[in-house]
């Protein structure tokens, strides 16, 4: 349900009734055929300058060179929920070509469903971080299993509205995985020369948070597709197979589809862990040796990829 349509600048400003009346039979139609969406995205804010309107309601202004979301996301405010979208992927969706409204119903769909996973998890009284808050490592690898684990069910619920010609990510995380082993021994190498391994942890970290966060958006779909990689792309498979993370993707098919399915709180935190063990071992298969130290904090040293 839309409770507020505010549209922010000149250019969308100039079809702001039509866009509050397609928005709007859009997200009635989703929630007719997704009941458990009613109640989302209730306030939506459409603006031409993205990130002026993210800062507006009360983000901090993005870092310089920062990479950030640039066509939709929501923000979470006291006063409830706040999804915002970029005016010109919107009226994209508006210009009559059925390819761009497929992929904008997609989109809200998504959307929808990640502010629906949050809002339900926020009134569970749910704890990302769960019994190790206080450790340093665990902190900083939590959240990324939680990344994980909310881009795989956002994905699997909404594969019904994917457009026919969605590539599922899947190119790019191919991409990824190719680009992360130089990288990585980039990272090392500059690591090593400045004595600086805080350093390398943090960047490291975010490559592995980028590559694992794609990997759980495909097998999301994967899942919600009921097909392996395989049958969607031969070539792709083989080529991951022969990668470093080829070991790791079937056990992470499995782990996901475990979490998304844990019946309670002790499941999902039992399955958490397990997902957090995935992460050190791709740490490892790119040469990083990591572990929770024992004041909490994170060791690591670099050493030899499996197989070099």
């Amino acid at each position: 349900m839309v409770t507020q349509v505010e549209c922010r600048g000149e250019k969308i400003s100039e079809v702001a009734p039509t866009v509050e009346i397609v928005l709007r039979e859009l997200v009635r139609r989703i929630c007719a055929r997704d009941q458990t969406l009613e109640g989302v995205p209730g306030h939506v804010v459409i603006a031409d300058d993205f990130a002026a309107a993210l800062v507006s309601l009360g983000e901090q202004p993005p870092p310089a060179g920062a990479i950030l979301p640039t066509v939709a996301r929501t923000l979470y405010r006291e006063a409830g929920a706040v999804l915002v979208l970029e005016s010109e992927q919107v009226a994209k969706a508006l210009g009559g070509e059925a390819e761009d409204m497929a992929r904008f119903v997609h989109l809200l769909h998504a959307e929808m469903w990640r502010m629906r996973l949050h809002l339900d998890a926020l009134s569970a009284g749910e704890d990302a971080l769960g019994a190790w808050q206080d450790s340093v490592f665990d902190s900083q690898m939590r959240p990324v299993v939680e990344a994980m684990r909310s881009e795989y069910a956002v994905t699997r619920r909404s594969v019904w509205s994917l457009p026919a010609d969605a590539d599922l990510m899947l190119k790019h995380f191919m991409d990824v995985v190719d680009a992360l082993p130089p990288a990585t021994q980039e990272d090392v190498t500059l690591a090593m020369a400045s004595n600086d391994l805080d350093g390398l942890f943090v960047r490291s970290l975010g490559r592995i948070a980028h590559l694992v966060q794609t990997a759980a958006h495909a097998q999301g779909y994967l899942a919600g597709l009921g097909k392996p990689l395989g049958a969607i792309s031969p070539e792709l498979e083989a080529a991951l197979s022969q990668s470093f993370f080829g070991p790791h993707w079937g056990p992470l098919t499995e782990q996901l589809d475990a979490l998304y399915c844990a019946p309670g709180a002790e499941a999902v935190e039992a399955q958490r862990h397990v997902v957090q063990e995935t992460l050190v071992a791709v740490f490892a298969s790119l040469g990083l040796q990591v572990r929770r130290a024992e004041d909490g904090g994170v060791w690591i040293e670099p050493g030899v990829t499996k197989g070099a």
